[in-house]
């Protein structure tokens, strides 16, 4: 997992394949409409806005395909997150979503407009969480093939 500013995101770009297409769609956008932007590759940009959820309600993901780039742009969250062989998957792996859910001990860390976070293959994540109060926020996720 790597959490930083996103104007320092860019320093990733030689192991994060995709990125500067997705950093550069990022510039170009004039609205923060949510939907779906397509880029090359099968790679996606997914405009996001809500309230966040109770953590205690909440399973980590982990993607087998994907990364994520998880950038919030107002507002803020509290991300969960622990090293996938630590969990346990509930239910099938979803192949088709890339997506498989996994309950266990997770750590937490606030994540507040302007910085992102990445999370590779093996990095479980429960984005969107609070601890205490519901918070609002609008992010962008970076889907790109890994």
């Amino acid at each position: 997992m790597i959490v930083c500013a996103y104007r320092d995101l860019g320093r990733y770009a030689s192991i994060i394949p995709g990125l500067e297409e997705a950093m550069a769609a990022v510039e170009a956008m004039k609205t923060w409409t949510p939907g779906t932007i397509q880029l090359s590759g099968g790679n996606r940009i997914l405009v996001q806005e809500g309230t966040t959820k109770a953590a205690s309600e909440k399973l980590c993901e982990a993607h087998r395909n994907y990364l994520d780039v998880q950038y919030i742009v107002e507002g803020e969250e509290t991300v969960g997150w622990a090293p996938l062989d630590t969990l346990t998957l509930q239910g099938e792996f979803n192949q088709e979503k890339d997506v498989g859910m996994y309950s266990g001990a997770v750590d937490f860390m606030r994540i507040a407009g302007g910085y992102c976070y990445v999370v590779f293959p093996e990095d479980a994540h429960m984005p969107g969480a609070h601890l205490d109060q519901p918070k609002a926020f609008k992010k962008l996720v970076f889907k790109l093939k890994v």
